[in-house]
């Protein structure tokens, strides 16, 4: 008997091998003792031991005793740990990491295909490839991702450009191997694919290979992740296969990174099969007007947004531009039609915002009062502003009234928004007014530190100083426990930080169950228990008449959809991609019924994903559901935050 290490040898195996080997001897089973014969003459009898047993194993890997087989394994484990943080690190955006290993194991594509398919190395993919073709689509043994997920998800091509042609040649080598250019984990709500990964780290070679081998540009959503890329090189892509602009968050993202290129295309798929634009473009008139350039408020006017359209809390889109300091938006308004119903607070607040500091004087010169009449949400402006304008304009809101100590209706403070963003000039200007360094937020209980830990890898895209906004909380005293979130790791900088400082991975907390006696019992809830067992029955049976039964003709789900059909659409679509809702809890709070339910997916050539618990709350009025919302956990449902 002879044969090879295994490609991922474990030790604690081997030396169970060994002990059963012994054991087999002193039973006398001939198998075990024509390997003692073979391997080693001398045992026998009372010399059936372990250490007999080791040195036969180990002959018949090809070693010349245990403890040359031991380092072996020793070395081929620690070669692997190797290559998995590398891999790793390139898909999760850890690129210093990944760059570093690289320059100290400069053939490691050579060693590991995903390693070779994060790199673009089509010579070595090519070669491992022409060795097993089989591993071409053969998920791995680490996260159950086959080849083509690893290079979809690589940033290689970010870090050197000189990479960007490698990968996509991988990629058409995986494809021609057959792996499935549909490829995913099937998770929900974090949804992972070939596709969706390519546009999450915009790769439009890739993206485009991948739909002329025939991904569906649908599942997962990723034409939202395309409406936030400046560069619309893999929207265009996704719309000229068809990818579905209703029912999902891309017009809204378009928005929301105030990019009008994005905006015009994805009306003009939206009006193009039905001439439905006028409607999502009303919608989204509000948000722009508060938060986007006129080019993107042009760009919704023009696909038939209606002027008048107003937000929410039933403010016009006229008084949001005003409020906002875009006096350009509030003319082009007012010259279609729009009342001009702006109050002194609106024109005091957007002179702030615009650091106007000759138009403040003005109005608190003739509205003293004006800083006394602002309302609580008024007054928590500030807490946005404090993230994403510079000093200037915050100062100046300082000097106008506007408190450090303000909160938002999630409980956050300048400070916390200006730790988030890295905006550390203004982080410096907070701790100078008397801003609280521990305030703790009601979302997630988290201090200004927490949120800029958490920012420097979330918002690493935009030009935060992440590093000198640590160090100034960290030398105000800011509290250094509870920083370093579980899942919302730190940049690589921000990290190396936190160590100087001595500060290390906090131990996440053990789920707390949810005690259901803690909980209204539904019986007592009248009419929302009734719908709460309807609810209950549509999700478990998947049932979307019953489903639709209890929706109101209006009903809005937050960032998807606004009508009854959309979301009746919405469901069944992800019910046809393999989502499997299962409902875990039900519950009444006040005017809602609170579903807690497990996702799973089937996942496609990949180890599908862990079920994914959320939480879904009904708004009832008038019989009818009105709105949905989602929530990841227990906590934040409850609290509507």
């Amino acid at each position: 008997m002879s044969e090879s290490l295994p490609q991922h040898p474990d030790l604690d195996q081997l030396r169970r091998r060994a002990k059963e080997l012994r054991d087999a001897a002193r039973r006398g089973e001939s198998a075990a003792l024509e390997r003692f014969v073979r391997h080693h003459r001398s045992a026998g009898g009372d010399t059936f031991g372990l250490a007999a047993a080791q040195l036969v194993v180990a002959r018949e890997l090809g070693f010349s005793s245990w403890p040359r087989l031991k380092d072996a394994v020793d070395a081929a484990t620690a070669e692997a740990r190797t290559v998995t943080a590398f891999v790793s690190a390139s898909v999760e955006g850890r690129m210093r990491q990944a760059a570093d290993i690289l320059r100290t194991e400069r053939d490691i594509a050579r060693r590991s295909l995903p390693a070779a398919t994060v790199l673009g190395d089509a010579t070595a993919v090519r070669d491992l490839l022409a060795a097993d073709p089989v591993a071409a689509s053969a998920p791995d043994r680490d996260r159950g991702w086959p080849p083509l997920l690893y290079a979809c998800y690589s940033r290689w091509h970010r870090t050197d450009p000189g990479r960007a042609a490698g990968m996509a040649e991988v990629v058409r080598l995986l494809l021609d191997a057959g792996a499935n250019p549909n490829t995913n984990d099937g998770g929900r709500p974090r949804y992972r694919s070939a596709l969706k990964g390519a546009v999450e780290v915009n790769n439009p070679d890739i993206v485009r290979l991948l739909l002329e081998a025939g991904a569906h540009p649908d599942p997962g959503q990723p034409i939202a992740e395309a409406a936030g890329h400046r560069d619309q090189r893999c929207l265009r892509l996704l719309l000229s296969q068809g990818a579905r602009v209703t029912g999902t968050w891309a017009l809204g993202a378009a928005v929301f990174h105030d990019d009008p290129v994005a905006t015009s295309l994805l009306l003009d798929a939206l009006a193009t099969p039905t001439g439905a634009a006028a409607g999502p473009a009303t919608e989204a008139l509000p948000e722009a007007a508060a938060n986007a350039s006129l080019p993107v408020v042009e760009a919704l006017l023009a696909a038939g947004a209606d002027p008048l359209a107003a937000d929410e809390d039933g403010v016009p889109a006229l008084r949001l531009a005003v409020r906002a300091g875009k006096g350009d938006s509030a003319a082009r308004l007012r010259a279609l039609g729009a009342a001009d119903d702006a109050t002194e607070v609106d024109q005091f607040i957007g002179a702030c915002l615009i650091a106007d500091r000759p138009t403040v004087q003005r109005l608190l010169a003739h509205h003293p009062d004006l800083p006394d009449r602002l309302t609580q949400q008024e007054r928590a402006v500030i807490c946005q502003t404090a993230g994403s304008r510079p000093a200037d304009t915050v100062a100046l809101m300082l000097q106008a009234g506007f408190s450090p100590h303000a909160r938002n209706s999630v409980g956050e403070q300048p400070l916390h928004n200006a730790a988030y963003l890295g905006n550390a000039a203004v982080v410096r200007l907070l701790l100078d007014a008397g801003a609280e360094v521990d305030a703790r937020d009601d979302r997630f209980d988290g201090t200004p530190l927490a949120f800029a830990t958490v920012g420097s890898r979330e918002q690493a895209d935009r030009s935060g100083d992440w590093i000198a906004t640590v160090r100034q909380l960290l030398e105000a005293g800011a509290d250094r426990r509870g920083v370093w979130i579980s899942g919302k790791q730190p940049s690589e900088e921000v990290i190396d930080l936190l160590r100087q400082y001595d500060i290390t991975p906090d131990r996440p907390a053990a789920p707390q169950p949810e005690n259901a006696s803690d909980l209204p019992d539904p019986a007592e809830a009248g009419e929302l228990a009734d719908i709460a067992v309807h609810l209950e029955a549509a999700f478990r049976d998947h049932d979307m008449d019953l489903f639709g039964s209890l929706l109101h003709p209006k009903v809005r789900w937050t960032g998807l959809c606004s009508s009854r059909t959309e979301v009746l659409d919405w469901l069944e679509r992800i019910l046809a991609e393999g989502t499997r809702p299962t409902v875990e809890s039900v519950e009444v709070d006040r005017d809602a019924v609170v579903l807690g339910i497990t996702l799973r997916g089937e996942g496609e050539g990949a180890r599908p994903a862990p079920p994914q618990r959320i939480y879904q709350v009904f708004t009832i009025d008038g019989a009818q559901i009105v709105e949905i919302h989602g929530y990841p956990d227990h906590r934040s449902a409850l609290t509507r935050t």
